[in-house]
């Protein structure tokens, strides 16, 4: 490679895979809420009671950046724990759930309402990538009391409650009509700006080192 041209390439480079490795700055934040005043609960999947309790959503951009639910207690025991899986694709109710998720969490709850819902808790905050307009379904697993928050009448199009048990008429008649409470927030990436400065000062410096050659070239003829 000629001399003159391989520092600045090299600098270029270097600024590339630096913006490629750097802490991902997301834009653009869409929230999706669905039936954020549904009464009708069910209880979570526990030890006492198994069962394969969520739901499937359909993420509208690169990045998921927050999941919530709303819950409520079955008991007046005010507070309970709360597992959160996110797998990718559809998953069916009582099947064998995949040996690794794309992530799992489990999260101490307070305030929950005995026999009622309280608002949403957001779960899962954070920069996740996922697939645009793919499905995921969430599992949600945890202690005996705490129950969760559905509806039947929203009609979220892009996904459904994961559920065997609801005590609900429409979720057993047609169950693509019934949804949890929930909301999930999505956004798209936006590279940190000093990065991309960086790597566009590389190519401009290699561009102009090339004009400074083309400049100083000497035609001779034998």
């Amino acid at each position: 490679m000629n001399r003159y041209l391989a520092l600045p390439l090299l600098f270029a480079s270097l600024c590339a895979s630096g913006a490629q490795a750097a802490t991902v700055v997301t834009i653009n934040p869409v929230t999706t809420t669905v039936n954020p005043t549904a009464s009708s609960t069910v209880t979570l999947s526990s030890v006492l009671q198994p069962d394969t309790i969520g739901q499937v959503f359909t993420p509208t951009q690169s990045y998921l950046t927050s999941l919530g639910f709303r819950f409520g207690s079955s008991t007046r025991a005010t507070t309970g724990n709360v597992t959160l899986s996110l797998y990718a694709g559809v998953l069916t109710a009582g099947a064998t759930l995949p040996a690794t998720a794309l992530f799992t969490q489990q999260y101490a709850l307070s305030g929950l309402v005995f026999r009622g819902v309280g608002s949403f808790t957001d779960l899962f905050t954070g920069a996740l990538a996922v697939s645009a307009n793919n499905p995921y379904t969430v599992v949600l697993s945890g202690s005996s009391n705490v129950t969760l928050a559905f509806g039947n009448g929203e009609g979220y199009a892009s996904g459904y409650l994961l559920q065997r048990n609801v005590n609900d008429a429409t979720c057993r008649a047609t169950p693509a009509r019934c949804d949890a409470s929930f909301r999930f927030t999505t956004a798209s990436p936006a590279p940190e700006p000093e990065s991309w400065a960086l790597l566009i000062g590389g190519v401009l410096l290699a561009g102009g080192t090339m004009r400074y050659r083309r400049r100083n070239t000497q035609l001779t003829f034998g």
